[in-house]
């Protein structure tokens, strides 16, 4: 039988203050306690730790041996819990996570600003990955998590929505479009189009929007980054059709988002993690920043 954390933490105390009654009231326990403790410790080692005089314990050769590894696990398991403590308490730790460069840009700045005012002692790590890196790095291990829309879940990943957001048509304030009532698909197809390349969530909502409508249409300009995208559509190149969140955030004044309809397409901003694996304490608080100001999903 191995002793027990409770007896090592009696047998410490003891051998520093000599009487049973000191250790009893560092314990908060009683005296006879402190005495069974030691007892069970000694039947446990096999071994006397202390000789008994009328007034006091003396520790034996074997226990003067043993102390200085026992007090060195008994401050290491105070080192655990302390840091337990701050970390389970938000008082520090790591906040690791990727996202597409739309979202790193338009929404995480804001976020993180907050963030740190309210956890100044963890450290914060963004990686603005395109979206198919953000499963890659979230199954490695390189972060924590990823924020973004994805075209397929692999094996391994678990997707939880943060934000549903509708598809809309980017335009100038002073294009026709922006002046319709309604704006539908068919409406945006006669307009040159800005659009993401192939392999983005996004894309793969308009490709799949076109396909159920029968339509072909081809991209004008493709690009990688949302931003580029709206900077074209503000130099007047076309209507780019992104998610209408991200506009708000980006310094493009001349530009307005009209939602499409016939049909309402929506896409999901989900937080990407492995499966099976709980986070840590400072990136549940960062995600409940993210509910807190952008809102949470009806159906999440």
């Amino acid at each position: 039988m191995q002793p027990t954390i409770k007896q090592l933490r009696a047998f410490a105390l003891v051998c520093r203050f000599g009487v049973l009654t000191r250790a009893a009231d560092e314990m908060f326990i009683t005296q006879p306690a402190v005495s069974v403790l030691i007892r069970q410790m000694e039947e446990a080692l096999g071994m006397r730790l202390f000789d008994r005089t009328s007034r006091s314990l003396r520790p034996t050769v074997a226990a003067q041996e043993i102390l200085p590894t026992v007090e060195r696990m008994l401050r290491d398991l105070e080192s655990i819990q302390s840091s337990v403590k701050e970390l389970a308490g938000r008082e520090r730790g790591q906040l690791r996570f990727a996202a597409t460069p739309s979202i790193a840009a338009a929404i995480v700045p804001r976020l993180v600003a907050e963030y740190r005012a309210l956890y100044p002692n963890i450290e914060v790590s963004i990686d603005d990955a395109a979206p198919d890196r953000l499963t890659a790095s979230t199954l490695t291990g390189d972060v924590e998590f990823s924020i973004g829309t994805i075209s397929d879940k692999p094996e391994g990943i678990t997707l939880q929505c943060l934000a549903r957001d509708r598809l809309c048509a980017i335009c100038r304030k002073d294009s026709p479009l922006a002046k319709k009532r309604r704006v539908t698909w068919a409406d945006a197809l006669s307009y040159p189009w800005i659009g993401v390349k192939p392999g983005s969530g996004i894309r793969g909502l308009i490709d799949e929007t076109l396909f159920a409508l029968g339509e072909r249409k081809s991209i004008e300009y493709e690009v990688s980054y949302m931003t580029t995208g709206l900077s074209m559509t503000e130099a007047g190149l076309g209507i780019a059709i992104f998610p209408g969140m991200l506009l708000g955030s980006f310094p493009h004044r001349d530009l307005v988002a009209r939602k499409l309809e016939a049909p309402v397409v929506t896409r999901d901003v989900n937080l990407i993690r492995r499966a099976e694996h709980s986070l840590s304490p400072a990136a549940e608080s960062f995600i409940e920043l993210w509910y807190k100001r952008i809102g949470k999903p009806a159906s999440a």
